[in-house]
C-alpha cells in the first residue's frame, strides 16, 4: 500500500498485491485524522486485530474490491475484539471508518467510539 501526496495532503493510494495480483489506485479524499474527529478514542491497545465489516460489495467489481481490502487483515474468527474497521461502499465510493466499542454492563447495548482516522475512496483503475 503507498500513499502519495499533494501539497502536504494525500492525494491518492495505490493497493498492489505482488507479485503478480492486481492493482488498484485510489483517489482519497475526506482525510480527518484522529485529532481532528471531535470526542475520538485514544489509540491504546491498537496492536490487537480488529473485525472487519465490509458492506455493499455486492457486484464482481466490489466482491474484488472487498477480497482485496479484506486481505490487508489477518483473519481471525474470535469475535472478542473491541476494534471495528468498517469499509462502506455506496455510490462507488468506499468510506472507511474505524471505532472501538464496549458493552455496559447489562450486554444490552454497546458504546460506540470513533478512533480515527476516516477518508474515502475511490477507484480510479483496476
Amino acid at each position: 500500500m503507498i500513499f502519495q501526496e499533494k501539497w502536504g495532503n494525500p492525494h491518492s493510494m495505490i493497493l498492489s498485491h505482488l507479485p503478480e495480483g492486481p492493482t488498484a489506485t485510489f483517489r482519497v479524499s475526506g482525510v480527518k485524522l484522529n485529532e481532528q474527529i471531535p470526542n475520538h478514542g485514544a489509540n491504546n491497545g491498537m496492536m490487537v486485530a480488529p473485525e472487519l465489516i465490509l458492506n455493499n460489495f455486492d457486484t464482481m467489481l466490489g466482491s474484488r474490491m472487498g477480497r482485496m481490502i479484506a486481505s490487508l487483515f489477518p483473519q481471525d474468527p474470535e469475535l472478542e475484539k473491541r476494534r471495528v474497521i468498517t469499509w462502506h461502499n455506496q455510490r462507488d465510493f468506499i468510506f472507511f471508518r474505524h471505532h472501538r466499542y464496549q458493552f455496559n454492563d447489562d450486554g444490552t447495548r454497546a458504546n460506540l467510539q470513533e478512533v480515527g482516522p476516516r477518508f474515502t475512496l475511490k477507484l480510479h483503475k483496476l
